[in-house]
């Protein structure tokens, strides 16, 4: 019986010398924001790395901006608005409001033109003579009538039928060969008020458009020239009322 006690003496001693449990050795996580499965103390590296990288490398001026892209056209616009604007100053220097600029009596310009006419002639294709007849856009502010474009309009398509009934005086024009255009009469100043027109003019009347066939020279009458700005156009290459 005296064992006995001893024993549980002895083993209620020993329990309460017993040491309580070691806590956990790993350091308490911080609380993650609320809907966010990842701990926050996960930010701290994420904070560290765009720290590091917005940091500005040694020997860099964070604070310089970059200088802007050099456009590589640019030289070469500017270059361009210059020659531009010169040719723009001659132009605008041969252009006379009074229309008092006589043209040559013999051009390239108005040889080639005239080419064209006797092409069209040939060839029984009117279009072909357009660029020697007188354009629309100035014929509208000289002439003084009041449908001026309606009368262009009448006017060029008795240039249209000239030029057919032209190509309907020869029965071939097989080795028909452009030799040269030819101005007629004297050019005469036509002043406004004159002709039905607002704005002055030279005039020239009953031109040659020479030509060679079989070996022949013949030639074309070109009823009415006038002038433009330098230039010589028809406004007439039959007769018309």
């Amino acid at each position: 019986m005296r064992e006995r006690v001893v024993v549980v003496a002895l083993a209620m001693g020993m329990g309460c010398a017993a040491p309580s449990p070691a806590p956990d050795a790993r350091p308490a996580e911080s609380a993650a924001p609320a809907g966010s499965s990842a701990p926050a103390g996960s930010a701290a590296p994420a904070a560290s790395a765009a720290a590091g990288a917005a940091a500005p490398r040694p020997g860099e001026d964070a604070g310089a901006p970059e200088p802007p892209a050099r456009d590589a056209g640019a030289g070469a616009a500017a270059g361009g608005e210059a020659a531009d604007g010169g040719a723009e100053a001659d132009a605008a220097a041969a252009f006379a409001a009074d229309n008092k600029i006589k043209p040559p009596l013999e051009s390239e310009e108005l040889t080639a033109r005239a080419q064209g006419l006797f092409d069209a002639i040939v060839k029984n294709e009117p279009a072909l003579a357009d660029p020697f007849w007188f354009p629309k856009e100035p014929f509208i502010p000289l002439k003084d009538v009041k449908d001026p474009g309606k009368y262009w309009d009448n006017l060029h398509a008795a240039y249209v039928n000239d030029v057919k009934a032209t190509h309907r005086k020869r029965k071939s024009w097989e080795g028909a060969r452009f030799v040269g255009f030819e101005v007629g009469s004297t050019p005469k100043w036509v002043p406004p008020g004159d002709e039905v027109n607002k704005i002055g003019y030279f005039r020239s009347l009953h031109g040659k458009l020479k030509y060679e066939i079989d070996g022949k020279p013949a030639s074309l009458d070109v009823h009415t020239i006038i002038s433009w700005q330098g230039r010589w156009y028809i406004t007439h290459l039959g007769k018309f009322k």
